[in-house]
């Protein structure tokens, strides 16, 4: 008898942009336009949604809101009150069960540019999270949380509003459907593609009355197998716990001291006295991390 093959994973919307335009080709409607009013010149207009339950934001996150696996791939760019870019970062997150993954890439005004992977994994009430060192297999152990919430519907917008806008953003040389709320002196505008999937979000200090941030949604998966494996420990990877008398213990309740060296930097000993200080060439990133 043959056996059906799986549904593939659900994957809401399709081809998106892989880059963010600089903020002179984003359209955005005026701040201060009235609800449903002309606009001006060139801007688009907003109009009052009457039932925010029938928008394609409540929609997506009805549909989506509380999915146990889904991969999301993004990237966010903050802007300085001159327009130009203060940070920019790289992000990716994953959930399958209780378990969720979040990676950063972030690179600054000095170009210095960090990674930093965390896993949250489940242990009967609580999440233990750790610090991912990949190209070193090892893990440290940063904290427990009693909840974590990571969902599609955090990722996309923390609260749904009460009262939105409908309006026509043009992003590049693209026009997209959007939806604008505020919250509190912030005003978001998501962008969606014909199937109603986000693909940008535009956040605008009020006061300021300038552009904040921008994010771009490159991917949205939902469904089995779309969190890539990333929702576990990778394989071979060796976890350890800080302490406070200055030493690490591994899983096995091995305990590694660490010593200052004014000339090599940091030193570790193992309970014998053995230099072991190869083994843990992931310190460095671990304390540039935490500086």
């Amino acid at each position: 008898m043959a056996v059906a093959a799986a549904p593939p994973p659900d994957k809401p919307g399709g081809n998106t942009p892989s880059t963010l335009p600089n903020p002179d080709q984003i359209v955005l409607p005026d701040i201060d336009e009235g609800e449903g009013g002309e606009g001006t010149g060139t801007k688009p207009t907003k109009t009052p949604i009457i039932d925010v339950n029938n928008s394609k934001l409540a929609q997506f996150s009805k549909k989506y809101a509380g999915a146990t696996e889904f991969y999301v791939e993004m990237k966010e760019v903050s802007y300085g009150k001159d327009g130009s870019v203060a940070r920019s970062i790289d992000g990716r997150a994953a959930r399958k069960g209780e378990n969720c993954y979040v990676s950063m890439a972030t690179l600054g005004k000095n170009n210095k540019q960090q990674l930093i992977e965390t896993l949250m994994l489940k242990n009967k009430s609580t999440w233990v999270q750790y610090l991912l060192f990949r190209s070193s297999k090892a893990a440290v152990k940063a904290r427990s949380e009693d909840d974590i919430d990571l969902s599609l519907g955090t990722l996309i917008a923390n609260k749904l509003p009460t009262q939105m806008w409908s309006t026509k953003v043009k992003v590049g040389p693209t026009e997209y459907y959007a939806e604008v709320y505020k919250y509190y002196s912030y005003e978001y505008t998501t962008c969606f593609t014909a199937d109603g999937k986000p693909v940008y979000q535009f956040v605008r200090d009020l006061n300021e009355k300038q552009l904040e941030s921008a994010t771009l949604y490159k991917t949205i998966q939902v469904g089995s197998g779309t969190s890539k494996g990333l929702c576990a420990l990778p394989t071979g990877t060796k976890t350890y716990t800080f302490n406070e008398n200055n030493t690490l213990t591994d899983a096995k309740g091995n305990v590694f001291t660490l010593q200052e060296n004014g000339t090599t930097g940091i030193k570790v000993l193992d309970k014998d006295g053995n230099d072991v200080t190869d083994d843990f060439k992931w310190l460095t990133d671990f304390f540039e991390m935490m500086s």
